[in-house]
This record gives C-alpha cells, sequence and structure tokens, in this order.
C-alpha cells in the first residue's frame, strides 16, 4: 500500500481532519523547541507565575458546584414541563368541546355528535387530530356518560395507561 501524494491528499475530503491534526501536532512540537530553548526565569518570575493560576483541585470544586447547581435547575424545569404538558392537554380539552359544539351547531342543528375527531379534522373544524400533551389520542366520547350535553375526554396521561391517578378527564377538576 502506497501512502497518498500531497496532491491527493489535497483532493480527497477525508483527508481534512488527518491534515488538521499533523498542522497542529507540528506546531506543538515547534512551541516545545521554543521553550526548551529559552533561559530559565528568575525564582521571583516563577512566584509571580505560580500566584496567577488555578489547582487542580479548585477546578474540581468549582466543576462540583456548578454541577449540583445545574442538576437542581434541571429537576426544577423537569417538574414544569410536566405541568405544562397537564395544562396544553386541559386546554387542548376545552378547543375540543368548543370544536364539538361548532360542528353540531354547523353540520346538525345541535342534535348529532360526532362519530370522533376525525370527523372534526374533515369537516376542517381542526387541521389536524387534537393530540394531547404526550402526543397520544384522547379517548372520545359523545354524547358522553358524565358530560351528557356535550363529550367526554380522556388522556391517559404520562404513563399512557388507563385507570391510572394521573389521567386526566375532561369533567373532572384541574388537579
Amino acid at each position: 500500500m502506497t501512502l497518498p501524494t500531497s496532491y491527493r491528499l489535497k483532493q480527497a475530503n477525508s483527508y481534512g481532519p488527518l491534515r488538521r491534526a499533523a498542522r497542529v501536532l507540528a506546531s506543538l512540537v515547534r512551541q516545545v523547541g521554543q521553550s526548551l530553548r529559552r533561559e530559565p526565569q528568575s525564582d521571583a518570575a516563577l512566584a509571580r507565575r505560580a500566584e496567577g493560576g488555578y489547582t487542580l483541585t479548585e477546578i474540581m470544586i468549582a466543576l462540583a458546584i456548578v454541577s449540583m447547581m445545574l442538576g437542581g435547575a434541571a429537576v426544577y424545569a423537569f417538574g414544569q414541563f410536566e405541568k405544562a404538558r397537564k395544562k396544553e392537554t386541559v386546554n387542548m380539552m376545552r378547543k375540543i368541546k368548543d370544536g364539538v359544539l361548532q360542528w353540531r351547531m354547523d353540520a346538525t342543528g345541535g342534535e348529532q355528535c360526532p362519530s370522533g375527531l376525525n370527523e372534526l379534522v374533515t369537516a376542517k373544524v381542526f387541521n389536524k387530530e387534537p393530540k394531547d400533551g404526550w402526543g397520544r389520542q384522547f379517548v372520545f366520547k359523545c354524547p358522553g356518560e358524565h358530560d351528557t350535553d356535550g363529550v367526554d375526554l380522556i388522556s391517559f396521561g404520562k404513563d399512557g395507561k388507563e385507570g391510572t391517578a394521573d389521567d386526566i378527564k375532561s369533567w373532572e377538576d384541574e388537579k
């Protein structure tokens, strides 16, 4: 196997990182050579230089403090994110109820219910089928068992399982 010539290296895109690494390595070798040729510094100059830097321990302590602060902020942010998903789901339920009312008035004069959310999409009440805050479909019942004049909507919440504590129901008060 032969190594590519410098002309081929310039033409091949895959050798770009290799060329950059070679340039950096050559630069480091030059810097080390220059520092070895320098005159030794006096004790006072070395003492001044040592006082200006940070020790590894100081850097590690600073990183630990910053990590703890970011960890606390992340826990708070994820809690707020879940609250926002629940609020988004409740707001979408309200929009669906309004959309069903609009569909009933436009299509049947308030007599019938749509068979599902996809019927609201085909009637152009919604652009796309509404989803809950976790991207799942709502359970839709019209007329509802709890809201006999309207619609019952259920979102299975974060876990996506029916009958758990995180279910969001349109007929219950906000949690």
